[in-house]
């Protein structure tokens, strides 16, 4: 089954033109099946990686991830709050 991440974005943008997107936003991420906990973390928090490339705010607001290791290493790393995953919300 393939890992979910999800980051709360409250600077969205347009990943082709930088364009700010209004409102709340969540950047959902779906992991490849074969990366690593470091390669997923890394292929996120890069600085041209899918953060990077969806946001123009320094860290999500707050995370949340099918993977729990994941998800506290990301939360850690960015000093935003950890969520439970609630693909419904």
């Amino acid at each position: 089954m393939p890992i979910h991440v999800w980051l709360g974005n409250r600077q969205a943008v347009h990943k082709d033109d930088r364009q700010a997107l209004p409102g709340k936003r969540c950047t959902v991420v779906a992991i490849r099946e074969d990366a690593s906990l470091l390669d997923a973390a890394t292929d996120i928090t890069h600085p041209k990686g899918v953060w990077a490339a969806h946001s123009d705010a320094p860290a999500p607001a707050w995370v949340a991830s099918t993977d729990p290791a994941l998800a506290q290493l990301l939360a850690d790393h960015y000093g935003c709050e950890l969520r439970d995953p609630d693909p419904e919300a």
